[in-house]
């Protein structure tokens, strides 16, 4: 009865981790949903849309409540094996980076509701093509990077290491593009300022999706890569004194 006890215990807390994997994809994919609808709002003037992703945020915080919730519980109740161990740990850490990105998609959203209210064209008509480049490549990062936490790969970490460098690089152009826009008709200010605000949004979305993924390097190898690159920079800094 013992022994059937303990697998009967085993088998709950084997589908405890599953589950908290599944439910880490799905908040994943629900925040590339959002910065998907924050986008389309921003560049069609969709009050709509905007709208829908701000009341769709509540279920954002809630799978982040939820999730930590279940891991605190895991921790708690159980002596996780290291495996074990650094997959509830990488699973929470990922869910604090997916919230936040879920914020800057509320974020986007509102400059959406801003520029709808206004009923001009603006500045997001512009940079249109680097905007929506930036939001596919912000989406696709985040879906790698939750798809390589669910299926526990770190070989995908690079994958998203690069698509955020071109998030990096389309928003440095887009930067110079609204710059000029600024310079030539200062009555798009406001809107030159909102759009500035909704790219920063994305290429933090890909700042957390590449989180994410080291995240998944962590859960693999245990190695923690987050600081790795201030880490390498830190001797040659130090030499310049």
């Amino acid at each position: 009865m013992k022994e059937g006890s303990e697998g009967h215990t085993f088998k709950a807390y084997d589908g405890a981790l599953s589950d908290l994997r599944v439910r880490a994809q799905q908040m994943g994919t629900l925040v590339a949903q959002q910065v998907e609808t924050a986008v389309h709002a921003l560049l069609h003037a969709d009050a709509e849309a905007a709208e829908s992703v701000l009341t769709r945020e509540h279920r954002v915080n809630a799978y982040q409540t939820e999730i930590e919730a279940e891991s605190f519980r895991l921790l708690a109740q159980r002596a996780p094996v290291a495996s074990d161990l650094r997959m509830v740990l990488a699973i929470s850490r990922a869910v604090t980076d997916l919230e936040r990105a879920g914020d800057e998609a509320k974020k986007i959203a509102r400059f959406a509701l801003a520029s709808a209210s206004r009923a001009s064209g603006g500045p997001s008509r512009v940079v249109r093509k680097p905007l929506r480049h930036m939001a596919e490549l912000a989406c696709e990062s985040m879906r790698v990077a939750i798809d390589a936490l669910d299926r526990g790969d770190a070989q995908v970490a690079h994958e998203v290491a690069r698509l955020d460098r071109e998030i990096d690089q389309e928003f440095e152009a887009a930067l110079r593009q609204l710059v000029t826009v600024a310079m030539e008709k200062t009555r798009l200010l406001r809107s030159v300022f909102d759009t500035v605000f909704a790219l920063k949004s994305l290429e933090r979305i890909g700042d957390h999706a590449k989180n994410v993924a080291e995240h998944v390097v962590f859960l693999v190898s245990g190695a923690d890569v987050r600081h790795a690159g201030a880490a390498r920079d830190a001797p040659a800094k130090e030499s310049q004194h």
